[in-house]
């Protein structure tokens, strides 16, 4: 009550402030028409397809006659994490520029090619900063709301689709998945149950010999890549017994939630959790018409010093079908309303979206990983499509990171995420990234309540 007495105290009369906020809508109406001509001029020089040059404008910042920043971002809700001063949210400023000064290491060294960098505290964005270029040895700047190819980063989302299917009582844990596809209804496939496929313990493993590893295009839908593992079997293990890491469990959980809802998965992915969440820069399938794909960034791949662009939209999608363990894309933003809405218990907006018990069924510890961390003292396990950073039991993190190289993560009791996003298929930076953001942001934090 006293920080609010002290604001109301500080302002003008109602009559000041009209008058200024009249002169600042003018004044940002004007620059929001350059803001439009520029990217429609520059499409007239360099003739493109239509559609795509109205992908073009990015999200642009003026500052506001009180030296608040004002957002115009090409998102419908704009950014729901507005800016604030690191210390406002008690964090140093010098602490993020430490981190900025890291990821431009890392591009000036080649061991990425860009990123774009967005913390988030007290659902206040403290830090949203891009770094470097969109392809290597090219002279196009990475900018900001890039929608990047997330990979397995994929596997929480679909796994929360499946989590409220739950809570419904459309799918249960001890389902075994030849209740909804024939081809587990074999004496190698018959034991996998929908929780195995949660967890990675259905004994499938991560790479095949068969067609299906190397060649993705021989397939037209997630049912077939679903089919191939039900007659392939669980090679490893019996189910339940181990944890396996596995495309194979979250491809087929796609494809058991499509013949349960009788909806494309990716339909009801879009409209009960993306819509939902305000998740408009995320997309399950590139498609030509979307003018989104004029911001998807382009795929990299390789190592130190030897960066080279293996994919890039020019028509045709990198897959050809949804694939739920990795084929999403997405944005920072996006992607931290997720996030977000895990770390408020499965509500957003004053919506329950998720059960108290989904969640806790994502966040509680089942197997524990060999994944590296940077974060020191902390265990590495896995819930339910969820990665987790445990000390003593006790989950301090979550997130998940996506082999094209994007990373996230969330600590709930300080209200803290970070997302380190970057195409660049093959870098190492992730531990480095988590041993700074552990020692600079959240290990601080740790430490007291030791």
């Amino acid at each position: 009550m006293l920080l609010k007495s002290n604001l109301a105290s500080s302002l003008p009369d109602v009559g000041t402030r009209e008058l200024s906020f009249q002169r600042f809508k003018m004044k940002i109406t004007i620059l929001v028409f350059f803001l439009n001509v520029i990217p429609i001029l520059a499409c007239i020089e360099e003739p493109i397809d239509a559609k795509e040059c109205l992908g073009i404008l990015q999200q642009q910042e003026i500052v506001g006659e009180n030296g608040t920043s004002v957002e115009l971002s090409n998102e419908p809700n704009g950014n729901p994490f507005p800016k604030a001063t690191p210390e406002s949210q008690g964090i140093s400023s010098g602490v993020l520029d430490r981190l900025a000064e890291l990821v431009s290491g890392f591009v000036d060294a080649e061991e990425i090619v860009g990123a774009e960098l967005l913390i988030i505290k007290n659902q206040r964005t403290v830090m949203h900063e891009v770094f470097g270029l969109d392809a290597p040895n090219g002279d196009r700047a990475l900018v900001k709301n890039t929608i990047f190819s997330i990979r397995s980063m994929t596997k929480p989302l679909a796994g929360a689709m499946a989590q409220i299917l739950i809570d419904e009582g459309v799918l249960k844990l001890s389902d075994p998945v030849s209740k909804y596809l024939e081809s587990f209804n074999n004496d190698r496939s018959r034991d996998i149950t929908i929780e195995h496929l949660l967890t990675h313990r259905s004994g499938l493993p991560m790479k095949s010999a068969g067609r299906l590893w190397s060649d993705y295009s021989s397939y037209k839908h997630i049912r077939e890549v679903a089919d191939y593992w039900g007659e392939h079997g669980p090679q490893l293990f019996t189910p339940g017994e181990q944890y396996h890491y596995a495309d194979a469990n979250v491809d087929t959980l796609g494809a058991v939630i499509e013949q349960a809802v009788g909806e494309s998965t990716e339909g009801i992915i879009e409209r009960r959790l993306f819509r939902t969440l305000g998740m408009n820069d995320s997309i399950t399938l590139l498609s030509k018409g979307d003018v989104r794909v004029a911001r998807v960034a382009g795929k990299n791949a390789g190592g130190r010093g030897r960066w080279r662009q293996f994919w890039r939209w020019q028509g045709t999608p990198y897959f050809s079908f949804p694939m739920f363990a990795q084929g999403f894309y997405s944005t920072t933003i996006d992607y931290a309303r997720f996030l977000q809405l895990v770390m408020d218990g499965g509500v957003t907006n004053g919506k329950r979206i998720l059960s108290k018990a989904a969640i806790a069924r994502m966040l509680t510890p089942v197997s524990q990983t060999t994944m590296p961390t940077g974060f020191a003292g902390l265990g590495a396990s896995y819930g339910q499509l969820m990665q987790l950073y445990e000390k003593e039991g006790k989950v301090v993190a979550f997130g998940h990171s996506g082999s094209d190289a994007t990373y996230a993560w969330a600590w709930p009791e300080q209200e803290l995420m970070v997302l380190y996003f970057t195409q660049s298929r093959g870098s190492v930076t992730m531990s480095r990234m988590e041993a700074v953001i552990d020692s600079l942001l959240a290990r601080p934090i740790q430490i007291e309540e030791d």
